[in-house]
């Protein structure tokens, strides 16, 4: 093997490790996540150096402890080997992961969906969903997700597709005063 292909294989796992730790997020996670192997699998992965991306194409699946991520494409955009934001897109993209210890896991999932990794920021794009344990689901043309500030926001996005109005469905049992 040439020393370019080792320098290609070993930036490759460097990035997957900085994906990992996109992944393990300790707010949005179960604590064991972190300590869990990242695995990928997809039909195609094209790294390229000079854009500082990986792609990867077709029946994507992204998986570390209770986070699961399938897509239809995923990028992976760095910064100087720094892994800085995720866009997985499909028809739709879905992202899933357990909070808490005896927790039902968030379903999140939209035509589009980008991690903002200093920014801490998952935005959903075009026909976005996520629904909380509990069942609390929450639907609209775009959603905001601002993990540092535990803050979400939604809206419609004109830019993005047809204007839709934000839909918030709470359960009964919630509203309920009664265990």
């Amino acid at each position: 093997m040439t020393q370019s292909k080792l320098s290609r294989i070993a930036q490759l796992c460097l990035r997957a490790g900085l994906l990992a730790a996109l992944a393990a997020n300790p707010a949005q996670a179960l604590p064991s996540d972190r300590s869990q192997p990242l695995s990928t699998d997809a039909d195609k992965l094209e790294l390229d150096d000079k854009s500082g991306t990986t792609t990867l194409y077709g029946n994507v699946i992204i998986e570390q402890g209770s986070m699961r991520i399938t897509a239809d494409k995923v990028i992976l955009h760095y910064n100087k080997n720094k892994l800085t934001h995720v866009i997985a897109t499909g028809e739709p993209a879905h992202y899933s992961q357990v909070p808490r210890a005896n927790q039902e896991p968030v379903q999140a999932r939209a035509k589009r969906l980008e991690y903002h990794i200093e920014q801490e920021t998952l935005t959903l794009l075009n026909n976005a969903s996520l629904v909380q344990d509990g069942g609390t689901s929450l639907s609209g043309n775009r959603i905001d997700y601002d993990v540092k500030k535990s803050l979400v926001k939604a809206g419609s996005d004109i830019e993005e597709g047809e204007k839709r109005r934000v839909r918030l469905v709470i359960p009964a049992k919630t509203l309920s005063n009664q265990e």
